[in-house]
């Protein structure tokens, strides 16, 4: 086995191969000019197989061993974003056989059930529709059943019951009973995280408000069942948790006794760290400035992560999962890039400058990289300060350019 933090390359490797060429987790690069070719890791960890005997497992970079996955995850969900897009931070290949790595056992269980969790907590309504009953009833309801009413009643001079088939519109469909099967799965697995993360009671205040909206429904579904519900089209966010509850009943083995278990091996997964990082701070944005976030504008240079759009103060923040920014200087390519959308006139236009054209002279935008920190604190930074006040930390020798640290969450060691 193969085992690299991010950014480590591969020893020994001094030319391409094809064995090494269609994995997600490493790719043949020369990051520096100072540095050698090589397979190297970049921004995602994970663990996924070379070939049938032998796995490469990728870990978070030195420093960032304790990050709360939990937390992350479930302060994604805090913004705008259509549920489909926090299908891209990550990827599970469940077909596959189970990869011995400790180091990553905290991960993976998390994810799926946050994710699962995060999208349950957007639906509002429940599906309803028609179930079939076939019971013995004081009162005859739809249709009488013939022959299970001769057997069950007649033949025995029951004459007080007869046996009906009826449909009734109910909550209680297949499709929520699924959800409410795996509600009560990741209920098991949060309880059994509970010492560990800062997030839990948070995380624990949303299934509690989940679970009430499926009161009313029953969680008895048999597998064969499962396996055979599919979402609908028109309902994204029910077709999302479906997909996601299926992902999680058998990421346990279907059986909730397996939950609170230790993993042995894990499920070959990927995660994009840089990916992960920027939805958490977009998290943290919404939650403090609403609409005054524009996420993803599209621009004829390219996509800022963020526009923050007010009458006072407009500026262009961008993440950067770098935490070497801490006491080293901007890489130029990130000062070039973020120049770039600082003079893109689509880009000013949507921060308000309208009377823009090519002859019109550009205005000094503040530019902001958003880096991490690893940090126990679970409190959201941008909540009750304007970006303003958080541009303290300016960088030397570059007009109108900002560091702001954002820490990540931390679990107990």
């Amino acid at each position: 086995m193969i085992r690299l933090q991010e950014h480590d390359i591969i020893e020994g490797v001094v030319a391409p191969t094809s064995r090494l060429d269609g994995l997600s987790l490493v790719s043949w690069d020369k990051p520096m000019n100072d540095m050698p070719w090589g397979y190297y890791a970049s921004f995602k960890i994970g663990a996924e197989w070379i070939d049938n005997k032998e796995a490469l497992v990728v870990t978070t970079k030195r420093g960032m061993e304790n990050i709360d996955f939990l937390g992350m995850f479930m302060t994604c969900f805090s913004s705008n974003l259509a549920v489909e897009e926090f299908s891209n931070i990550y990827t599970i290949n469940a077909e596959q056989p189970g990869i011995d790595a400790p180091s990553l056992k905290g991960v993976v269980s998390p994810l799926i059930v946050l994710h699962f969790l995060g999208v349950v907590s957007r639906i509002k309504t429940l599906k309803k529709g028609y179930v079939h009953h076939c019971e013995n009833l004081k009162k005859i309801k739809g249709r009488i059943s013939i022959l299970k009413n001769e057997r069950s009643n007649v033949a025995l001079k029951r004459f007080d019951r007869v046996y009906c088939n009826y449909d009734e519109y109910s909550v209680d469909i297949p499709e929520n009973r699924v959800l409410k099967k795996a509600l009560l799965f990741a209920q098991r697995f949060l309880g059994s995280m509970r010492e560990s993360y800062h997030s839990y009671e948070g995380i624990n205040h949303v299934l509690a408000r989940c679970l009430s909206l499926f009161e009313s429904v029953s969680d008895d579904v048999e597998i064969k069942d499962i396996r055979m519900i599919k979402g609908h089209k028109i309902y994204k966010d029910y077709a999302e948790a479906i997909r996601l509850a299926k992902l999680v009943l058998r990421h346990f083995d279907y059986s909730i006794n397996n939950v609170s278990q230790r993993e042995e091996k894990i499920v070959p997964f990927v995660l994009d760290m840089s990916l992960l990082y920027e939805h958490y701070v977009y998290g943290l944005l919404y939650e403090a400035y609403k609409d005054k976030i524009v996420y993803q504008y599209r621009g004829q240079t390219g996509y800022p992560d963020f526009l923050y759009c007010s009458n006072g103060f407009n500026a262009i923040l961008d993440t950067k999962y770098i935490p070497k920014y801490e006491k080293t200087p901007l890489d130029t390519y990130v000062v070039r890039q973020l120049s770039g959308y600082g003079r893109d006139i689509s880009i000013l236009r949507r921060l308000g400058y309208d009377d823009l054209d090519e002859s019109s002279v550009t205005p000094s935008i503040p530019c902001i990289i958003i880096y991490p920190v690893e940090s126990g604190e679970g409190q959201n930074p941008f909540v009750g300060r304007k970006i303003r006040e958080l541009c303290g930390n300016r960088v030397r020798g570059l007009s109108q350019f900002y560091k702001i640290p954002i820490p990540l969450p931390t679990v107990e060691p």
